[in-house]
C-alpha cells in the first residue's frame, strides 16, 4: 500500500493517527491497528489494492469530497441540535452506489469502545476516532469501487 498508494498510506497511517495522538496515544495506536485490519479485510474480500495508472489526483479529490462533507460538522459556529443531527445523519448515510460496511464499522467501533472503557478516554476522542475510522472505510470503499479503477 505504501508503494502503490503513497498519499493514501500517508493519510491513513500517519496524518489521521497523529491527530488522534494529540489527544490519546493509545487510541492512535489502536486506530492504526484497526486501519491495518480494514486493509486486510478489503484485500481478502476484494483482492489486491487497485493501482492508478494515470490519476495521481485521486487522493486529492477524495480529500475535497470529504472536506465538503466534514466542514459543516467541524466548524466552530453554533448549529442547533436538530440541524447538527441531520448533518451527521447525512454524513454517515451511504452515498449512491456505495456498499454499506455496517458490520465492519460495528467491529471497529467496538474495539474503540473497549479501549475507551479500559483507559477512560474522553468522549470527544472516542467520537473523533470512530469518525476517522468511518472515513477510512469510506476511502477504502471508494478506492475499490469500479468508477475509481482505471
Amino acid at each position: 500500500m505504501e508503494i502503490d498508494q503513497p498519499m493514501f498510506f500517508q493519510t491513513v497511517f500517519k496524518t489521521f493517527p497523529s491527530i488522534i495522538a494529540e489527544r490519546n496515544e493509545d487510541m492512535a495506536n489502536l486506530f492504526m491497528d484497526l486501519c491495518f485490519d480494514v486493509a486486510c479485510v478489503y484485500k481478502k474480500v476484494f483482492g489486491a489494492m487497485p493501482k492508478f495508472k494515470d490519476d495521481p489526483t485521486w487522493m486529492e479529490r477524495q480529500a475535497g469530497l470529504l472536506d465538503k462533507e466534514l466542514k459543516p460538522l467541524m466548524e466552530g459556529r453554533f448549529v442547533n441540535d436538530k440541524r447538527s443531527q441531520k448533518m451527521k445523519e447525512d454524513f454517515f448515510k451511504p452515498k449512491a452506489n456505495e456498499i454499506a460496511q455496517n458490520a465492519l464499522l460495528q467491529f471497529l467501533n467496538e474495539g474503540v469502545d473497549d479501549l475507551a472503557a479500559d483507559t477512560q478516554s474522553d468522549d470527544s476522542t472516542v467520537d473523533l476516532t470512530k469518525t476517522m475510522l468511518f472515513v477510512v472505510v469510506r476511502l477504502f470503499t471508494n478506492l475499490y469501487s469500479k468508477p475509481t479503477l482505471q
